[in-house]
């Protein structure tokens, strides 16, 4: 993570910025897989020495989609190493938001509107909006 906020950071002039909206790390840990119907811990939420490794059917776009890599291999990264890359580059953090909303679909989610959320008790945090700039 520290080379893309470094790549970032380069790419970036002066008083240019940086704007995520992603699903939150926090999410990654639980099981996603067709049959969950409640959040369970499945991965580890901070990052791993070796990859996490899924089988690969489909995209994310069409679960039933013909695709050529049988293999997918994934690296859990944390808040904190996101903004922490981004700092260490040299990027000022305009602000950080978490929301409990999230713009796909997830198997312990419900959509009772425009997005989906998670249902109770309580509420988690499903996605994330950052704004990082570089000082001019």
């Amino acid at each position: 993570l520290p080379r893309w906020a470094d790549v970032v950071a380069r790419s970036l002039r002066p008083g240019g910025f940086l704007y995520v909206h992603e699903i939150h790390p926090f999410l990654y840990v639980f099981d996603d897989s067709r049959g969950a119907t409640e959040p369970r811990v499945k991965f580890p939420y901070w990052v791993q020495s070796a990859p996490l490794e899924f089988a690969v059917k489909g995209s994310y776009a069409d679960p039933d989609a013909h695709v050529n890599t049988r293999v997918s291999y994934d690296w859990p990264h944390g808040m904190d190493e996101i903004v922490t890359s981004l700092i260490d580059a040299g990027l000022r953090i305009d602000f950080l938001h978490e929301w409990p909303f999230l713009d796909w679909q997830l198997p312990f989610l419900e959509k009772p509107g425009e997005v989906w959320v998670y249902p109770g008790p309580g509420e988690l945090p499903l996605s994330f909006s950052l704004k990082a700039s570089k000082p001019g």
